[in-house]
């Protein structure tokens, strides 16, 4: 894998990390499941 490929994966990932909390409920207890994020306190799913 080339490594800017890498680093904007990584880069992603970052940004995965800062939004990772529910807008509803606040909780961050978030899941990724079948490409998709929601929340598993609430259900709130990500767009």
């Amino acid at each position: 894998m080339p490594q800017h490929d890498q680093k904007s994966l990584q880069g992603l990932e970052d940004e995965d990390r800062k939004i990772a909390k529910c807008p509803e409920c606040g909780s961050k207890d978030i899941c990724f499941e079948n490409e998709e994020r929601f929340c598993k306190k609430c259900g709130y799913v990500f767009e």
